[in-house]
């Protein structure tokens, strides 16, 4: 009987001490993870982004050209137009309205291809015995129109060609960039009216397409 007693007394420490040790291991590791947590400096990140468009945008600053009511001088053939500064009418009475010729800047935030082209002839526009329509494409600052290989279109520029609209009498400029000061060509335009021209009001639209790089 006595060592029956004896064996539940032993039985019932050793489940106190069991116990016991369980409770305080637990403790030990939330302690010990709590304080490792504390000298390893847990680190978590964060992010921040954000998503620029591309925007393909041009604007003609300059967007008419005009040269008001006029006729061929009497004494001759025909009258020459152009819209340069001065010396812009020969040979007749008209006034240009706005000197310079159209401009158009890259008002966007991507390189872009420039291809202008005009809807009608010098026939068609013009009419009579030879006239002339004429375009020249220049920097307004230096560096706005490239070739493919980002140097300035010297084929292209600054020479005088036949205003049509088939892709022969096109102008264009490969890239055409954005960046501010070098974001701006010009369109200047050479006429010449014959004398048997047509009459009345006489126009042509001048169309310019994009496509960004």
């Amino acid at each position: 009987m006595v060592r029956s007693n004896n064996f539940f007394i032993f039985f019932a420490l050793a489940l106190v001490l069991l116990l016991f040790s369980t409770v305080s291991f637990i403790f030990v590791y939330l302690s010990a993870n709590t304080f490792f947590s504390q000298i390893s400096g847990r680190v978590t990140n964060g992010e921040t982004n954000l998503t620029v468009e591309t925007q393909a945008n041009i604007n003609f600053t300059t967007r008419a050209i005009g040269w008001g009511n006029g006729r061929v001088n009497q004494d001759a053939n025909s009258a020459s137009l152009t819209t340069f500064a001065i010396g812009n009418v020969t040979g007749g009475n008209w006034t240009l309205t706005t000197a310079g010729g159209l401009r158009i800047e890259n008002v966007g935030n991507s390189n872009l291809t420039l291809n202008l082209s005009v809807g009608k002839t010098a026939t068609t526009f013009i009419g009579g015995t030879s006239p002339v329509y004429q375009w020249n494409l220049t920097n307004v600052e230096a560096g706005s129109c490239l070739n493919s290989s980002q140097q300035n279109m010297s084929d292209r520029m600054n020479s005088w060609f036949t205003a049509t609209s088939a892709t022969s009498g096109n102008l264009w400029c490969d890239v055409f960039p954005y960046e501010t000061g070098k974001d701006s060509v010009r369109i200047d335009f050479n006429l010449t009216i014959p004398e048997n021209s047509l009459t009345g009001a006489l126009g042509d639209i001048i169309t310019a397409t994009v496509t960004s790089l």
